[in-house]
């Protein structure tokens, strides 16, 4: 079983809970996927997570190295095995009030899990990284250079796991074979499984020392900076794989991801390609037309605004919106008038005005509008 991202997400939870909420989530969540309750396949991977999730966060040390190491460097820390040791599931389903059976085994999750030294061999697993946007970098594309805490592979042993001059010898765990049958009574019955050798991880090989740096693990966990060029045009949630830039593995490293997220902008709203903005014009340009100079993705425009222009008019600006991701050429700017009427008048200002009024009021009557 690959590990979860996150095991406060997957007991829903925020990262600072407090014992007792970790236990009551858990509670809720063993009970709803439990396989004696919810046979669903989905279900029985859910209850896996959960125990994981459960077996980490409820010991005060290892959830100290979880926060402290992240998910990946925890990974690397502990194995599944690790990760349950002393955790009596038989005792933890009876304090929180679940009384299901178990088999003659009394810990039933011997082969529910994949063993932990089967990660060692294996592709590494994949990466994440969350980045957030401003609109006027998405619109042209940008190149930014991001800081990844991932696996690594040791630059001491290559990735053999054994300290540089040692010789390497066929693994006495498994015989060579690089795999280890086991039988195990859960509640589901009895199980065998095959799994990697923990001691070799599954090559069959082993060493006379292991690696003093990696300690025989193949892998570091250490932080990186990594160029990432984002598309011009790319959109919000969209994801970009950068091919073997996660966590290192035996048989191949995992991938990056990085996921796009726009920042609301303060003036634009994005619609596909196009860009939308509100404008304020005065009264007077309104009614007698002029230029007036407004905002661009790129920088300011001056434009004209035509005599007569009436409040809510939209006026397309082309080729000033975001540039399309697949194909040529950019979205267009749609411009929307707002008319500014001033909220006091001078008596001059009031007069002007007044007299307008009555002239436009004695047109209106001379041809029958009023």
């Amino acid at each position: 079983m690959q590990m979860p991202d996150d095991y406060y997400k997957v007991l829903g939870v925020q990262k600072g809970a407090s014992a007792d909420e970790i236990k009551k989530a858990y509670r809720e969540l063993a009970l709803k996927y439990h396989p004696d309750r919810n046979p669903d396949k989905e279900a029985t991977e859910r209850f896996k997570e959960v125990n994981e999730a459960y077996a980490v966060l409820s010991d005060p040390e290892k959830r100290r190295q979880y926060d402290a190491y992240g998910p990946a460097g925890f990974g690397q820390k502990y194995s599944e095995e690790e990760i349950f040791r002393n955790f009596d599931f038989e005792q933890i389903f009876k304090d929180i009030g679940i009384n299901f059976g178990f088999g003659s085994g009394g810990q039933p999750f011997g082969s529910f899990f994949e063993q932990g030294a089967a990660r060692q061999g294996g592709e590494g697993q994949s990466i994440l990284y969350r980045m957030e946007l401003p609109l006027d970098e998405i619109a042209d594309g940008v190149q930014k250079e991001i800081s990844v805490r991932h696996v690594k592979v040791c630059d001491r042993c290559k990735g053999s796991l054994a300290e540089p001059g040692t010789k390497v010898i066929r693994c006495p765990e498994c015989g060579g074979t690089g795999r280890i049958v086991t039988t195990t009574n859960t509640f589901f019955g009895r199980m065998q499984s095959v799994a990697a050798c923990r001691r070799c991880g599954g090559r069959g090989k082993s060493y006379e020392k292991r690696c003093r740096k990696c300690n025989g693990k193949g892998g570091v966990v250490d932080t990186e900076r990594i160029m990432v060029t984002i598309p011009a045009g790319i959109y919000d949630g969209a994801r970009l794989r950068l091919e073997g830039m996660g966590d290192y593995g035996p048989d191949g490293n995992g991938d990056l991801y990085v996921e796009i997220h726009e920042r609301k902008h303060p003036v634009f709203a994005r619609e596909g390609d196009n860009v939308h903005a509100q404008v304020r014009v005065p009264f007077y340009t309104a009614i007698l037309g002029g230029r007036i100079t407004v905002p661009t993705l790129h920088g300011e425009k001056e434009i004209a605004i035509e005599q007569g222009t009436q409040q809510g008019k939209s006026i397309i600006l082309r080729g000033e919106g975001i540039r399309r991701l697949r194909g040529s050429g950019a979205g267009d700017e749609i411009i929307t008038i707002n008319i500014e009427i001033p909220g006091s008048l001078s008596g001059e200002q009031r007069e002007l005005i007044e007299r307008f009024r009555d002239r436009e009021g004695s047109q209106r009557r001379k041809f029958g509008f009023v």
